[in-house]
C-alpha cells in the first residue's frame, strides 16, 4: 500500500482482490478526534467498480456505471480533483472537508495514478 499525504487527509493506494474481482483501490483517510478514519473508498474493480462514503460507519455504496465510464480509475481521480471536499462532507466529515486545500490535490493525485501505472507496468 502506498500512502500519500495531502494536507489533512491521506490517500492510500493499493490493489485489492475481492472474491474473484479486484483492481485499484483508493482510500481517503484522516485523523478524526484522534482516530484514523476511512472517509471514502473507491474500488476500481474490473467487473464491478464502485465507491463508498464512510465505509467504517454508514457505508453508503454506489456503483460506477461502466456504460458511462470506460476508465474508473481516471473517473475517480477526476472526481477527487474537483469534488473531494464535497464528498468528504457527504460522508459526514464536514470538519475535515473544510480544511482540504483543493490547490494541493493535483500533485498527490498524479502520484496515485503513477502508483497504479507502475503496478501495471510490472505485471
Amino acid at each position: 500500500m502506498k500512502r500519500i499525504p495531502v494536507g489533512n487527509v491521506e490517500f492510500h493506494a493499493e490493489n485489492r482482490d475481492s472474491g474473484g474481482d479486484g483492481g485499484p483501490s483508493i482510500q481517503v483517510r484522516a485523523s478524526v478526534e484522534g482516530r484514523d478514519v476511512q472517509l471514502l473508498r473507491f474500488d476500481c474493480f474490473r467487473n464491478r467498480p464502485h465507491y463508498h462514503y464512510a465505509p467504517g460507519a454508514d457505508n453508503a455504496q454506489y456503483d460506477i456505471d461502466p456504460t458511462l465510464v470506460d476508465d474508473s480509475l481516471a473517473w475517480v481521480t477526476a472526481q477527487l480533483r474537483t469534488s473531494l471536499a464535497v464528498m468528504v462532507t457527504r460522508a459526514g466529515y464536514s470538519g475535515v472537508a473544510e480544511a482540504i486545500d483543493p490547490s494541493a490535490l493535483p500533485g498527490p493525485l498524479s502520484e496515485v495514478e503513477a502508483h497504479f501505472q507502475a503496478a501495471v507496468a510490472q505485471a
